[in-house]
């Protein structure tokens, strides 16, 4: 598979939408979670890490490849974020405010919601809370957005964080074994003896001999 096949993979799943939100979002927890991403052709397994200081990491596997995608939203006016490709010790850097036509469809929200409005900032976005239901673990909230953001999202009472969504299309997100606390530093730079590439450039480098 070319490299850049791959590097969209993860755009296209979760990284462009995300690291804007996070731009706008108020206090996020600290924790750890194991995901899964589900649905519409899509799927992949991973590890979430968040700190309050408005760091993200994820570390996913999709289509057999391992990727690592970090984003700093410290200053929310200039979020960064850089894909990591372990197996070649290479990493990009991603505008966040990048996404091209289409992709923030399949992108699932990952930000923390107001309690008692979670729809909030979502524009030409409704919501209206359906039930109260036990995922993973913590009580959430099921809401039901309308409009131009379509999904269900069960929204945990602790964190005000989606413990579980599932969009218009299928695509299912889905988090578990939740650990609060402070994350490690270091979990959100680019490790030592990586270098810089531009996927484009080098995208035919890597497809499989004929």
């Amino acid at each position: 598979m070319k490299l850049r096949t791959v590097v969209l993979a993860f755009l296209a799943a979760f990284l462009l939408g995300s690291a804007a939100a996070w731009a706008q979002m108020p206090q996020m927890p600290s924790f750890s979670a194991d995901m899964k991403i589900s649905g519409n052709g899509e799927g992949g397994t991973g590890k979430m890490y968040f700190n309050s200081d408005r760091h993200m990491r994820m570390e996913m596997n999709m289509h057999g490849h391992d990727a690592v995608i970090l984003v700093d939203s410290s200053n929310p006016a200039n979020p960064t974020s850089k894909i990591l490709m372990p197996q070649m010790m290479k990493y990009m850097e991603v505008s966040a405010y990048g996404a091209g036509p289409g992709m923030r469809q399949k992108t699932p929200q990952v930000h923390v919601y107001d309690p008692s409005n979670p729809c909030s900032g979502l524009e030409g976005t409704t919501c209206k809370k359906v039930g109260v239901e036990t995922v993973a673990g913590y009580v959430c909230d099921k809401w039901e957005f309308t409009g131009k953001d379509n999904q269900t999202v069960w929204i945990s009472q602790q964190l005000h964080f989606p413990i579980k969504s599932v969009q218009k299309d299928g695509t299912t997100v889905e988090f578990s074994n939740i650990k609060q606390g402070p994350q490690d530093a270091s979990l959100f730079v680019v490790p030592a003896g990586y270098t810089k590439f531009d996927p484009m450039g080098m995208a035919g480098q890597y497809q499989r001999p004929q």
